[in-house]
């Protein structure tokens, strides 16, 4: 498991605002305040090679998948790009704060 947390913005193509999301690395779980374009606000998560799984609360769907995100090695101001399968399309991410 990584040993911090973040807050970062998941961006979109075709969307005007910026998608806020809090990962807790001790807990698992990720939340999104509000009611953004990511469909459910809150979930799980997997730490893969490749990047950051932002799954559905039921751990059946990814709804944000940050490609190169590693939670135990990124960095403030850090981007990439990040595909959304549950409603299509791609986007983004970037890490606003490590804590």
């Amino acid at each position: 498991m990584p040993n911090h947390s973040i807050s970062m913005q998941l961006l979109k193509e075709g969307q005007t605002e910026p998608e806020l999301v809090y990962v807790n690395a001790v807990t698992g779980k990720w939340k999104s305040p509000g009611e953004g374009w990511l469909g459910p606000q809150a979930g799980g998560f997997a730490q893969l090679p490749d990047g950051l799984h932002l799954m559905d609360p039921a751990n059946k769907e990814e709804l944000a998948f940050c490609w190169g995100l590693a939670l135990d090695k990124c960095f403030t101001l850090e981007q990439g790009t990040s595909t959304y399968r549950f409603s299509g399309g791609a986007g983004n991410w970037q890490i606003l704060g490590v804590f």
